[in-house]
C-alpha cells in the first residue's frame, strides 16, 4: 500500500523533470553560468592551486547570474569516498553583480576586495582556501560548486565550514559545478 502511494505521488514528478530535459541542449533561461579558466571540469587542477604550487584560490567567472539573486557562495570540496567529503573552501556573499573572483584571494575571513565577502576554515585550520594536498600517487576528484543565493549568508568570517555550507544550502537559488582531478606525484626514489 505505501509502495503504491509513493509511486503514485512520485511517479508524475519523475516524468515531469525527464520531460524538461529530453531531446534539448538549450541552457535555461536565467540559469548561473560560470567557469574558471584554468579549470576545465573534466580535466586535471593545476599544480599552482595545490600544496606542490603556491596554493592560490583559483579564479571563477561568473557569466550569468538568475534573477533574484542577492549573493554568490562558491564550496570547493574532495571525494574520499560515500561519508567522508572534506570542504577546502567556502566563500560566500560574493555581491551578485561580481562578474571576476580572482585567484590567489587572501586567506582573510573578510575579503575587502570582494565587497566583505567573507571565507570560512576547517575546525582548527586556518580561513581560506586550503590548497589540497592528497597523499602522493592518490588520484582525488576535487568539486567546485558555485551558487547563486537568494539571501545573503548570516555568518562571520572564519565560521566553519560545515556550518556555512549548511546555512549556504538553505538559500540557494541556483549552482553550477565544475569537477576535476588531481593527483601528486610519488617522488622518485632517493638512490642508496
Amino acid at each position: 500500500m505505501r509502495r503504491r502511494e509513493l509511486l503514485r505521488t512520485a511517479g508524475p514528478l519523475v516524468a515531469a523533470g525527464l520531460a524538461g530535459c529530453a531531446g534539448s541542449d538549450a541552457e535555461t533561461p536565467g540559469a548561473l553560468v560560470v567557469s574558471s579558466p584554468p579549470l576545465e571540469s573534466g580535466g586535471t587542477l593545476p599544480a599552482r592551486f595545490t600544496c606542490d604550487g603556491a596554493g592560490d584560490s583559483p579564479p571563477v567567472v561568473v557569466d550569468r547570474v538568475p534573477d533574484p539573486t542577492t549573493a554568490l557562495a562558491v564550496v570547493a570540496e574532495y571525494d574520499r569516498g560515500l561519508i567522508n567529503e572534506p570542504v577546502f573552501w567556502t566563500l560566500w556573499n560574493v555581491p551578485p553583480e561580481t562578474d571576476r573572483i580572482p585567484a590567489g584571494l587572501p586567506r582573510t575571513g573578510t575579503v575587502e576586495s570582494l565587497d566583505g565577502a567573507r571565507q570560512g576554515r576547517r575546525k582548527g585550520g586556518e580561513v581560506g582556501y586550503e590548497p589540497p594536498c592528497p597523499p602522493a600517487g592518490q588520484q582525488y576528484e576535487h568539486r567546485f560548486q558555485v551558487y547563486a543565493l537568494g539571501e545573503r549568508v548570516d555568518a562571520g568570517g572564519g565560521t566553519d565550514h560545515d556550518t556555512v555550507t549548511e546555512a549556504i544550502g538553505d538559500v540557494v537559488l541556483a549552482s553550477s559545478r565544475f569537477t576535476i582531478d588531481y593527483q601528486r606525484q610519488t617522488p622518485p626514489e632517493s638512490p642508496t
